[in-house]
C-alpha cells in the first residue's frame, strides 16, 4: 500500500473529513486532496501532525519508496539552493567592494560590467533565498527599512563630497551632467542594496 492509500485508509478509520484534517493541519483541503491522490506529498513537519491525528507511527506512514525519493531530491535541491545561496552572498561581499571602485573611478577605472554584475547577482541571491520568515518580526523589517534609508542617505553625502562628482558638475555640458547624475543616482541605490542584502539578508547557517 502506497502513502495517498494509506492516507485515505488511515483518515477513514479515524472518521475524519478532508476538511476537518485540513483545518487541523491549517492547510487547505485541496492539500488533503492532493496527498491523497498522490499529487503532492507532505512535508516531515504535516507527516508528524498526521501520524497523531491518526494515531499511527510514522514509520507506518514512511513505507513508501516514492515517498523516501520525493524526501531525498527535496533534500538534495535544498542543499544545492544553499550551496547557491551562499556562494552569491559571498559574492556580493565581493561585489559591493567593487561597486566602490566604478563609483570613484579611481586611476580612471571604469567598467560597467560592475553595475550589471551586482544586479545579476543580487536578483540571483533573493531568488535562492529561503530565510523570508524573519521579516515577519515587525522590529527587523523596520530596522531594515530604516537601515536602508540612512545607507542611501549616507552613499548621497558620499556622493557629494567627491572631488570627480563636483568636477563633473562644474565643468561638463548640461547633458552630460545630467547622464552623469542619472548614472551616479542609479549605481548608489544598487551599492545600497546590495550593502542592505549583506547585512540584513544573510544566509541562515546549515
Amino acid at each position: 500500500m502506497n502513502l495517498p492509500e494509506r492516507l485515505k485508509r488511515c483518515r477513514a478509520n479515524a472518521n475524519l473529513t478532508q476538511l476537518q484534517v485540513s483545518e487541523k493541519l491549517h492547510v487547505s483541503r485541496k492539500t488533503i486532496s492532493g496527498w491523497e491522490n498522490g499529487h503532492s506529498y507532505p512535508d516531515t513537519t504535516s507527516l508528524v501532525k498526521i501520524s497523531d491525528i491518526y494515531n499511527v507511527s510514522v514509520d507506518d506512514l514512511l513505507r513508501d519508496e516514492r515517498l523516501l525519493e520525493h524526501y531525498a531530491d527535496q533534500e538534495q535541491a535544498q542543499t544545492t539552493n544553499h550551496k547557491v545561496m551562499k556562494g552569491s552572498y559571498y559574492l556580493s561581499i565581493v561585489l559591493w567592494l567593487l561597486g566602490y571602485i566604478e563609483l570613484f573611478q579611481p586611476a580612471g577605472i571604469h567598467s560597467l560590467l560592475i553595475p550589471f554584475a551586482l544586479i545579476t547577482n543580487a536578483i540571483v541571491y533573493l531568488t535562492h533565498f529561503t530565510d523570508w520568515r524573519r521579516f515577519r518580526n515587525t522590529k527587523y523589517t523596520v530596522r531594515a527599512i530604516i537601515s536602508f534609508f540612512l545607507i542611501l542617505l549616507a552613499h548621497v553625502m558620499i556622493n557629494i563630497t567627491d572631488s570627480n562628482f563636483l568636477k563633473y558638475m562644474n565643468q561638463s555640458e548640461l547633458h552630460f551632467v545630467v547622464g552623469f547624475i542619472m548614472g551616479r543616482i542609479l549605481l548608489t541605490l544598487i551599492i545600497s542594496f546590495n550593502f542592505e542584502i549583506i547585512l540584513f539578508f544573510h544566509p541562515i547557517k546549515k
